[in-house]
């Protein structure tokens, strides 16, 4: 387990595959995802056991707040983590709308960065963001910084949207946060 300030995350179970799968299918939360279908508990339990469990290039997390350890309000994911070059993508939902707007998000970014970087010792953590997500204000705050647009390279919602590459170094953490 690892603990933020208001955060921790764990490893997912089996059992935690149909909550994760109703967000994923979640048509709110999915106009932010690559992903344009829904998916079915069939195919979810696939991914678990292949990415989830067996594949290295994978640490994905659920989220619980500190004061109620039975309660699962979201989940992480650092993947495509790369042993040579030290770089992984991170991602995140809080699925739990009660959650949000209350520096949850924040924590749970904050607490899965600080793993990437100081227990997978990364050297760059970066996310693609599309522009109809304005969480893309919050992880510039928090030091994500601008490294390219691809202009109109998804559709969603019968409209074109830009994805926005934002990254952060290890170094820029290092001198934000320790």
């Amino acid at each position: 387990m690892i603990t933020g300030k208001l955060v921790t995350l764990s490893k997912p179970k089996r059992e935690d595959m149909q909550i994760l799968l109703d967000w994923r299918n979640n048509p709110e939360n999915r106009k932010y995802f690559r992903e344009y279908k829904e998916s079915n508990l069939e195919d979810q339990l696939i991914w678990y056991e292949k990415s989830v469990m067996n594949d290295p290039s994978w640490h994905h997390f659920v989220v619980k707040p500190i004061d109620n350890q039975d309660k699962i309000i979201g989940v992480v994911l650092l993947n495509h983590i790369h042993p040579i070059y030290r770089t992984g993508e991170f991602g995140i939902t809080l699925g739990d709308e009660a959650y949000r707007g209350k520096g949850y998000g924040k924590d749970m970014l904050l607490t899965l960065i600080k793993y990437g970087f100081d227990q997978l010792n990364l050297n760059r953590i970066w996310c693609e963001v599309y522009s109809n997500n304005d969480s893309i204000h919050m992880y510039r705050k928090i030091g994500f910084k601008d490294e390219g647009v691809l202009r109109q390279h998804v559709y969603k919602d019968g409209q074109y949207l830009d994805s926005y590459m934002l990254g952060m170094l290890k170094s820029e953490y290092d001198e934000m946060y320790k």
